[in-house]
């Protein structure tokens, strides 16, 4: 056991560390976009896709 995390030590660490980002991002945020800030999220990516699309003349 000792061997694995002198070998794999960082690496477990840093999968964990994403793990944790990404389970913190899912509950402040939620799974869709029925929650206030998904909401927000939501209609910040469209009104930015949509003035994009405006700015490269695309239908």
């Amino acid at each position: 056991m000792k061997e694995i995390f002198q070998e794999y030590g960082g690496i477990i660490i840093t999968v964990v560390a994403i793990f944790a980002v990404i389970a913190v991002v899912i509950f402040v945020i939620g799974e869709n976009d029925q929650s206030a800030i998904g909401k927000a999220f939501s209609a910040l990516i469209k009104q930015f896709t949509d003035k994009a699309n405006a700015l490269a003349d695309i239908s």
